[in-house]
């Protein structure tokens, strides 16, 4: 398969080298230090996939440009779905394929199944607050990361004392409906997520800690393996196989 790479920093470089133990080629990086634009070159007629891990303010316009050039893209950028909608005609009128996540690690999807899972059970103990904590690089420019707003929007969806979530430390006399979602930068942490469940009795934590950023360029590999001839808008779930309704 032949890859463009959309964004050359820390994660581009990790899904290049994934990409190429894999057995694909990566034929043009775009990057905001290189001189070349998306639609400037002709190249991209010879791409199967685009993978784009750029920033929030640049990753509308990159799609919709890769989108108009009729290439499918993943993108792993956070911090741009205020611009889904638009995106997403632009897709569907050029008949691409687009699949987005906040996280492409496998085993973060893992977990946000589980945290399904637990505000669903959480609902037949009343007294459970629920949190969560997400730790990142001091490079990171969104916060909350879009993988905690995923699960928290997750979570407020199944527990039925909950209404919305809130980003910072809760206020002494916390609203009751508010999930709050905590926020580190520090260091070069790839990436922590913590979701709390606890009352006076107890407390359940889910947690997922990044040891590197491999997890993260190996689900966008295998998102741009999956999106080839496809037309639409999908998520990391679509990946996954459907519950046996059996």
């Amino acid at each position: 398969m032949k890859l463009v790479l959309v964004g050359y920093g820390r994660m581009g470089q990790a899904v290049e080298e994934i990409a190429t133990k894999r057995g694909h080629d990566i034929i043009a990086k775009f990057d905001p230090l290189l001189p070349t634009r998306i639609l400037d070159s002709q190249i991209l007629t010879e791409a199967d996939v685009a993978i784009e891990f750029s920033t929030p303010k640049t990753a509308p316009r990159n799609i919709e440009d890769l989108a108009k050039a009729g290439i499918n893209t993943v993108s792993g950028t956070t911090g741009w779905y205020d611009h889904l909608p638009q995106t997403t005609a632009t897709v569907n009128a050029t008949s691409t394929g687009l699949i987005y996540a906040p996280n492409f690690s496998l085993g973060v999807h893992i977990v946000q199944e589980i945290a399904k899972f637990a505000g669903q059970m959480s609902n037949f103990v009343k007294d459970y607050e629920v949190t969560i904590h997400e730790s990142h690089h001091k490079h990171k420019v969104d916060e909350p990361s879009g993988t905690a707003i995923t699960i928290a929007n997750t979570l407020v969806d199944q527990i039925s004392s909950k209404h919305k979530w809130a980003s910072g430390s809760p206020p002494t006399q916390p609203d009751s409906d508010t999930l709050y979602i905590t926020s580190t930068r520090e260091g070069e942490n790839p990436g922590s997520h913590v979701i709390r469940f606890e009352n006076e009795h107890e407390r359940i934590e889910i947690a997922h800690q990044a040891s590197n950023r491999d997890g993260f360029a190996l689900g966008a590999v295998l998102a741009a393996e999956w999106i080839v001839g496809k037309v639409g808008i999908f998520t990391l779930r679509d990946m996954f196989p459907r519950e046996d309704t059996r």
